[in-house]
C-alpha cells in the first residue's frame, strides 16, 4: 500500500503555521505577509509565486518604492516573500 500524505486546506495551513512565521518576522514584515497569507487563502497558491511580487506590492502598497520604505530593500522584500513559504510548507509530524 503506497504511503498517501493527508492534504490540508489552505485555511488549515496557514492556522497552523502563522505563530512560527510571525515570530519570524518584524511588524511590517507582519502586516505585509498577513495580506499575503489572506490572498493564498482566498485566490490560492499561484498568490505565493515570486512572479506575482510586484503585483501583490503595487495592490498593497500603491507602489514598488512605497513598499521599499515600509520593507526594505527589493532582495530584502524578496527574502521575506519566499522565507516565510518555508515556514507554511514546513512539515509537521503527526
Amino acid at each position: 500500500m503506497a504511503h498517501a500524505k493527508l492534504s490540508i486546506t489552505r485555511t488549515a495551513r496557514v492556522a497552523t503555521s502563522k505563530t512560527n512565521i510571525y515570530n519570524l518576522l518584524n511588524d511590517k514584515q507582519r502586516e505585509f505577509v498577513s495580506y499575503v497569507l489572506h490572498n493564498y487563502i482566498d485566490v490560492g497558491v499561484d498568490e505565493l509565486d515570486v512572479s506575482k511580487l510586484s503585483t501583490v506590492l503595487t495592490a498593497k502598497y500603491g507602489n514598488i518604492h512605497a513598499a521599499q520604505q515600509e520593507l526594505g530593500t527589493v532582495q530584502e522584500i524578496q527574502g521575506t516573500f519566499v522565507g516565510f513559504q518555508a515556514e507554511l510548507y514546513r512539515e509537521t509530524s503527526a
